[in-house]
């Protein structure tokens, strides 16, 4: 084997090692490979608040890369809380649909974009402190009540006598901070996702990944969830490797891959990630 051919075949496994380990996928393989650290990058949403009527997300995508930690803040993601359309006859109490708009990050040239990301919520009123909190959104979403206005404390009244009580600060404190922990709950899965396309970047960029990750039902807080696209289909990852000063992972990728083209020279990277392992 001549050393171009080699240094490619080694370049090749490089790249899909650390393709898998940051996208938990091939995890078998993985461990197998020698000199590769783990990468993980997972976005978490750190505040729910309203700002001017309307709730938002703000965050961070945080990560190790060879042991170094990185960090990239995002702000101000929309969140809307809605009655679902189709609720199960069964349901314990009003279905609640919740969700959470587009995030786009760039993390040293590394972008990450997803999808909109809707939740299905089926909620038990006894079920626990949260499920009796949106049982309480719910009737009051029932009754007309925009979710800034609920946020805000206020009923619903006939104007005479107070129909649906508001919410107090407390309650709104514990309803942020639950709806804060059942959204991080749903990102963790985006560890899950699988590549599903591959599509050639532009003259500034490497490869887009485009991953996916299926529909799913979670139990998440004694609630039960259905987590999609907000159209029924699959949550959607993209990532972009950016190259220039300041772009560490994104010239880093970029970098691993060359001038190869990912779309194209997919097959021999399988190829050489089993002759490195074998």
């Amino acid at each position: 084997m001549n050393y171009s051919f080699h240094l490619f075949h080694q370049r090749a496994a490089t790249l899909l090692c650390a393709i898998a380990v940051l996208f938990g996928f091939g995890a078998a393989d993985v461990a197998a490979a020698k000199k590769i650290s783990n990468v993980t990058v997972v976005p978490t949403i750190e505040s729910l608040q309203l700002v001017d009527g309307q709730l938002v997300a703000s965050g961070s995508v945080s990560g190790t890369l060879r042991g170094r930690d990185f960090t990239a803040p995002f702000e101000n993601v929309p969140v809307d809380i809605a009655l679902a359309e189709e609720q199960p006859a069964d349901a314990v109490c009003d279905v609640l649909a919740l969700s959470l708009g587009p995030i786009n990050l760039d993390v040293l040239g590394l972008v990450v974009e997803t999808s909109p990301i809707c939740l299905e919520i089926t909620a038990d009123p006894t079920g626990g402190l949260l499920g009796s909190l949106l049982c309480s959104v719910a009737n009051l979403l029932n009754q007309g009540l925009p979710i800034g206005d609920i946020l805000s404390g206020l009923g619903v009244t006939d104007g005479l006598v107070q129909v649906a009580p508001g919410l107090t600060q407390a309650q709104i404190g514990d309803l942020l901070g639950g709806l804060t922990d059942l959204l991080n709950g749903v990102l963790e899965n985006l560890l899950n996702a699988i590549i599903t396309d591959i599509i050639d970047g532009n003259g500034t960029t490497c490869s887009i990944l485009h991953l996916e990750l299926a529909p799913i039902e979670l139990n998440l807080l004694g609630l039960i969830v259905n987590l999609d696209n907000c159209d029924g289909g699959n949550v959607v990852v993209d990532i972009t490797g950016e190259r220039g000063a300041g772009n560490l992972l994104g010239n880093l990728l970029c970098g691993l891959l060359g001038g190869s083209n990912l779309g194209d020279t997919l097959g021999d990277l399988l190829d050489a990630i089993n002759l490195r392992l074998n």
